[in-house]
Formats: C-alpha cells, sequence, structure tokens
C-alpha cells in the first residue's frame, strides 16, 4: 500500500470515527443489549444490581380497595371483610378487601408471584424503562417520572440499588458498542 493510499484510508478512518451518526450507532447498539438483561435481572429474576434478591412482598394484613387496582385483574380481589362477608351487618356491601396475607396475598390473587419482589405488578415499572437518545449517547432511561420515583422509593424501602446496570449488564453494552465498532470498520473497506 502506498503513502498515498495510506493517508487516504487513515483520513476515511477519521472521517467515520468523529462522526456523530458513529457515535449514535455505536452508543445505542451498547444500550439495546444491555436493556434486555437489565429488565431481566429486575422484573423477572428480581435481583438488585449486586445480584441478591431485591426483598420479599409484606404479609402485614391491610385492606384493599379492588377499584383502585390499576392495571392488573381484580376478579380475585372481591370486596370481603374480615369475617369473610360482603355486606355489612346492616345489608350495606363493602368496599374493601381484608387481606390478611398483606401486600403478597394481593399479588397472588392478582396472579402473580409473590415469592421474591419482582417490581412488576401492573407492568408499568417495566413498559417505562427504554432506551433513550440524546445527542449521540443512548441511555437506558425512566421515561415516566411518576415510575422512575417508584424506583427510587422501591431502593430505599429495601435498601438496595436496583435501577444501576450490574457490571454483566455494563459488559454486555460494551462488547455489542465494539462488535458495532467492528461492522462500520468493515464498511469502510
Amino acid at each position: 500500500m502506498s503513502f498515498e493510499n495510506l493517508l487516504q484510508r487513515l483520513q476515511a478512518l477519521d472521517a467515520v470515527l468523529s462522526s456523530e451518526g458513529t457515535a449514535k450507532r455505536i452508543s445505542a447498539a451498547g444500550a439495546f443489549a444491555a436493556i434486555g438483561e437489565y429488565k431481566n435481572r429486575i422484573f423477572v429474576d428480581g435481583l438488585a444490581t449486586d445480584g441478591s434478591a431485591i426483598g420479599q412482598y409484606s404479609t402485614r394484613p391491610y385492606y384493599q380497595n379492588p377499584n383502585a387496582l390499576i392495571g392488573v385483574p381484580t376478579g380475585g380481589v372481591s370486596p370481603q371483610g374480615r369475617n369473610g362477608s360482603a355486606t355489612f351487618k346492616n345489608g350495606k356491601p363493602k368496599k374493601t378487601r381484608y387481606l390478611p396475607g398483606g401486600y403478597a396475598e394481593l399479588r397472588e390473587l392478582t396472579g402473580r408471584q409473590s415469592n421474591t419482589v419482582d417490581l412488576n405488578f401492573s407492568g408499568s415499572l417495566e413498559r417505562s424503562v427504554m432506551v433513550t437518545q440524546t445527542d449521540s449517547v443512548a441511555s437506558i432511561t425512566y421515561t415516566n417520572e411518576f415510575e422512575a420515583e417508584k424506583m427510587e422509593g422501591n431502593e430505599i424501602r429495601f435498601g438496595k440499588t436496583i435501577s444501576e446496570p450490574s457490571e454483566d449488564e455494563r459488559q454486555i453494552g460494551i462488547n455489542a458498542a465494539a462488535e458495532e465498532l467492528r461492522t462500520i470498520l468493515n464498511e469502510i473497506d
């Protein structure tokens, strides 16, 4: 290869590597590769960033209004008092359901698992996690402010870091970004 050909190749390489489009592609590849593992860790496996279980659902008894449940099937959560009756002594219908097994029981009545915290009740928290792009940087972001606050509250409540990517998730993103860079470099030829 002549010096002039080498110089042209280096200039082409510089143009590609300094391009905002290249940075966007590499960043997006890393984020999209990591988001699946990220969501699976939190919303399926119920694990904190360090790989430990997020926690256990409460079994403290409480009353739940079935009308307040949004985005979940409520067939198993019909009004019922402590005594098992759906009406008061005066015949008026009750509006809440007594749950002696606490939130864990509510999850079971709505068809959710209750063995370990997976932060997936209605699915709204998981749906708010998306890859977003700002300039040339792609990020895994909570796109709904209310859901982001819900995640922060759960981190405080369980005393665990949950929303930060794990080292494995970071490495998956890095590997995908490196592979995308190799693909881009091969496109120069």
